[in-house]
């Protein structure tokens, strides 16, 4: 019997939750809200579809199907109205340059300018090159949550 047993492998790895599983990525989660911003430039009624649950008396808890416009990142600037935007994670600000520097993007004079720079921001995040800023900004959020790993 144990000479059956030293011939098998082992491994400290664990099986992952399924709720682990359908975590997205903070760079997938942040383009998906660049393709949701695309959207709503191109197309200013868009809508995303959401989920809520809510208490109800008799049947306990019910899910609703919501369709939302999502909250716009960008906005014309009082001075020369050109557009600015912020790249979010969630409602969390992505610290692009770091903690206390200017995060907001000048992205142009027309909805185009602003797509192409939100083009560029996600061939960045696709490439790795905000890892670091998009994880310190899921930190952040989590902790807005009061939820601590």
């Amino acid at each position: 019997m144990e000479a059956i047993m030293l011939q098998l492998k082992f491994s400290d790895e664990k099986k992952i939750l399924v709720s682990e599983a359908r975590k997205k990525t903070p760079r997938q989660v942040v383009l998906d809200g660049i393709q949701n911003q695309v959207e709503l430039l191109k197309n200013p009624g868009f809508t995303v579809e959401r989920v809520r649950y809510s208490k109800g008396a008799e049947n306990g808890n019910t899910r609703q199907s919501i369709s939302r416009p999502p909250q716009a990142w960008f906005w014309k600037s009082a001075n020369d109205g050109t557009l600015l935007l912020e790249i979010r994670y969630g409602r969390t600000v992505v610290e692009l340059q770091g903690q206390g520097m200017a995060n907001t993007v000048i992205a142009g004079k027309t909805n185009a300018d602003a797509i192409k720079v939100l083009e560029q921001i996600a061939t960045a995040v696709k490439a790795g090159e905000l890892d670091e800023p998009l994880e310190a900004a899921r930190i952040k959020a989590k902790h807005r949550r009061h939820k601590v790993e």
